[in-house]
């Protein structure tokens, strides 16, 4: 019986020609929603699966399903005790995206400083004047806050490093570092002129960054987050940006995305947005997906996956 896995047409390029050489049949869909996997999909033996919603009533209908490749490192849209009682793996691809994301915290951190967004667009719009009457930043010997240091993190830390920025990292459990210093999370706070997340979502990291925390930094720091939206209470930051209690952010990620068309962040000029997409890039996703498909190749053989995330008895 000829082996099926559900993708999408961006992951498919990637690994086509593998899968055809491993008699492999692609089912391609633009959409992940629930309803159009049932309608398209239902005898698919694997899924490389984006962010999308993945409701636990869905394995009831997968009855040929083996293995959910997550094509990125989050894996909190699948319940994995669910999956596992059904004879689902669920993997992920951890550091596939990591370069990725971790350039976007730089450039997110060097269009803060130097208001390159909004200068931008000014200058599309034929208003060459805007900004010729205020000087803009160097990131250079500025201080950099890290929190969480796992491999963004640790890719960030080096590549600031390279701009001679002085590095507060902290996490949970300490670890050597040829980059800056270990601290706490309130020292990054109250010192760093750029706070940048890297944890994930968890209960004790839900809204870790509030309004408290804004009024600990600095009014010029800027804070980025190209993690987990919940980690930040979006309401409170939409406060601070509005007050200027801190100089503005860099965001990747939200609270519900997509960001509705209605929030204030989107009419915020001290905010950088950008729609979920830092680890966007061709060499990211091309890892990534041949990473996910190194997976199923595995579960297809009997074996168990490079990088499960649950454990299917």
């Amino acid at each position: 019986m000829v082996k099926k896995v559900l993708l999408t047409p961006g992951i498919n390029r990637f690994i086509h020609q593998r899968m055809k050489e491993h008699g492999i049949e692609p089912v391609v869909i633009a959409s992940q929603k629930p309803a159009d996997i049932l309608k398209f999909a239902t005898d698919v033996d694997a899924i490389i699966l984006m962010s999308g919603a993945f409701p636990n009533a869905m394995f009831d209908h997968l009855h040929n399903l083996k293995i959910i490749a997550r094509q990125g490192i989050g894996y909190n849209n699948i319940d994995l005790d669910v999956a596992a009682a059904h004879g689902v793996w669920v993997t992920n691809v951890p550091g596939g995206n990591s370069r990725a994301v971790a350039e976007g915290v730089i450039n997110g951190m060097l269009t803060l400083a130097r208001d390159s967004y909004n200068v931008s667009k000014e200058m599309h719009e034929g208003n060459s004047a805007y900004g010729s009457g205020e000087l803009v930043t160097e990131v250079s010997h500025k201080t950099l806050g890290i929190i969480g240091y796992g491999s963004i993190g640790q890719l960030v830390a080096k590549m600031a490093a390279g701009f001679d920025m002085d590095i507060l990292i902290y996490n949970r459990t300490p670890r050597d570092t040829p980059y800056g210093k270990m601290t706490s999370k309130e020292e990054i706070f109250k010192r760093a002129d750029f706070v940048s997340l890297h944890l994930p979502a968890t209960a004790q990291t839900v809204n870790m960054v509030a309004m408290e925390q804004f009024k600990m930094m600095k009014k010029s720091a800027y804070l980025l987050n190209l993690s987990r939206g919940a980690l930040v209470n979006q309401n409170d930051l939409i406060t601070a940006l509005q007050h200027r209690e801190i100089a503005g952010a860099a965001l990747d990620v939200y609270e519900t995305e997509p960001l509705p068309m209605d929030s204030p962040l989107r009419n915020l000029k001290n905010a950088f947005i950008t729609p979920h997409y830092a680890g966007h890039t061709e060499e990211a996703w091309s890892k990534m997906a041949n990473q996910a498909f190194d997976n199923i190749l595995n579960v297809f053989a009997g074996k168990k996956p490079i990088s499960p995330v649950n454990e299917v008895k």
